[in-house]
């Protein structure tokens, strides 16, 4: 069974530990940018000011009381420009599975529940980043309207 939680500072850890999977995939892709994963990756201190930020959304997925997964989402305000209307986004940063709860519907709960803030919010907009490289994640995202 899986559940999709609000991640508490109390988490730090556990978001710190899940990121080096998504960091692995980074680092062994592009060495010259990301570096491998490590205690200095995405540290407890500074995931725990990520989680704390009132313009972040951090999900973490539990399977059987296991962590499996976390999205994080920023919500982005722009202003009006003379080119556009002011809008409200919500960022996708990230959104990362352990490999061994891959394709069991984890990933898709992690997006439920990260649109279904932005809704809450009243954003329906909803944007991230994809790199080339990485076929599993476009995939994903193709499946999920992107």
């Amino acid at each position: 069974m899986t559940t999709i939680r609000r991640a508490t500072t109390a988490d730090a850890q556990v978001l710190s530990t899940l990121n080096a999977d998504v960091q692995a995939i980074h680092a062994a892709a592009l060495p010259w940018r990301f570096k491998p994963p490590g205690p200095e990756s995405l540290p407890a201190a500074e995931a725990s000011a990520l989680i704390a930020n009132p313009n972040h959304l951090v999900f973490i997925a539990d399977v059987e009381n296991e962590p499996a997964g976390y999205a994080y989402a920023e919500l982005i305000s722009r202003p009006e420009t003379s080119l556009h209307h002011a809008y409200k986004t919500v960022y996708l940063h990230h959104l990362s599975v352990r490999p061994q709860y891959r394709r069991r519907g984890v990933g898709t709960e992690l997006m439920d529940a990260v649109r279904a803030a932005g809704r809450e919010l009243g954003i329906t907009l909803l944007a991230l980043d994809v790199w080339t490289f990485n076929e599993g994640a476009r995939a994903f995202f193709r499946r999920h309207g992107f």
